[in-house]
């Protein structure tokens, strides 16, 4: 690939995913499911209720879930079908306690679970061994300092009790930009201020320098990282101990229209979700073969 080319990468349309209440989350599972949250009005009820859509293989199984008094932004989902809702924000008690931010739902929509995984979190995603990894904002971070909470942390890794597993120690993480959890054992993660992007395998951490730009979600596909804000999206090469910016992307439709929207990255998968339906993709060869 050389270096300021714009590369054009074609998502394909999801079938099962036109949606038509507002959309609250899109999320990634670590088997490459896609989680869709819309909440729509409930007319018999009188009240709102979210729909939790799991698209795979172009099919759509969907759960209902009745509207907590919770502003979820992220989604997640357990080997056995448990649905996690999380809030970015938590907010206190009358006696001071934290009140809960993340829920875990039966397949049927039944609430099983609910506690706090601390204030200002920037990204949720669960394992295959039922790991919750979450990332903290430099509010959930500085908010928490002084009594060594788990925000303070960066990034920590809970079971699926609420309770802390795994809290990062090695890394002044002042805001974790981003998270990308492709195994229990495989998790990469961008954060500053450092500019540093860190790969957790086998017990061992790599940190590799990247260039002084923020990015909420990136995909990894051999030594390229492909990073998004949303608005501009970039392709990364790794080069020693660094990651080199070598060009733009771009997406577009199989009718070659250009796709903008919310991107979320798993993996090697991109979901680019519009208004009202899904887009997807994965990295691969000949995305990156040189013209």
């Amino acid at each position: 690939m050389e270096t300021s080319k714009t590369v054009t990468m074609q998502l394909d349309r999801v079938v099962a995913s036109q949606f038509r209440g507002k959309h609250v989350a899109t999320g990634l599972t670590s088997q490459g499911h896609i989680l869709l949250v819309e909440q729509l009005n409930d007319d018999k009820r009188k009240r709102p209720v979210l729909h939790v859509h799991r698209i795979h293989d172009q099919w759509r199984t969907t759960i209902i879930i009745a509207q907590e008094q919770v502003d979820f932004s992220y989604v997640g989902s357990f080997a056995d079908g448990r649905i996690l809702l999380v809030a970015s924000r938590c907010d206190d008690d009358v006696d001071g306690s934290w009140l809960p931010n993340a829920f875990i739902y039966d397949q049927v929509g039944h609430l099983l679970d609910s506690f706090c995984l601390d204030d200002g979190i920037q990204n949720v995603q669960v394992d295959e061994i039922d790991q919750i990894w979450v990332s903290y904002f430099d509010e959930g971070i500085y908010a928490d300092a002084a009594t060594n909470t788990f925000g303070s942390f960066g990034l920590v890794a809970f079971n699926d009790q609420g309770k802390a597993v795994f809290k990062n120690n090695d890394y002044p993480i002042d805001d974790c930009y981003a998270l990308n959890v492709i195994g229990a054992d495989d998790v990469w993660f961008f954060y500053y201020s450092d500019y540093r992007i860190v790969h957790l395998h086998g017990g061992v951490s790599q940190a590799f320098a990247a260039p002084k730009r923020a990015f909420s979600d990136f995909s990894v596909y051999k030594d390229y990282l492909v990073s998004t804000d949303n608005e501009h999206t970039f392709v990364l090469q790794q080069q020693g101990k660094r990651y080199i910016e070598q060009g733009r992307m771009t997406f577009i439709s199989e009718q070659n229209e250009r796709l903008t929207g919310t991107i979320k990255m798993r993996n090697n998968q991109i979901v680019l979700t519009t208004e009202d339906r899904l887009y997807t993709g994965k990295l691969s060869d000949l995305i990156f073969e040189t013209e």
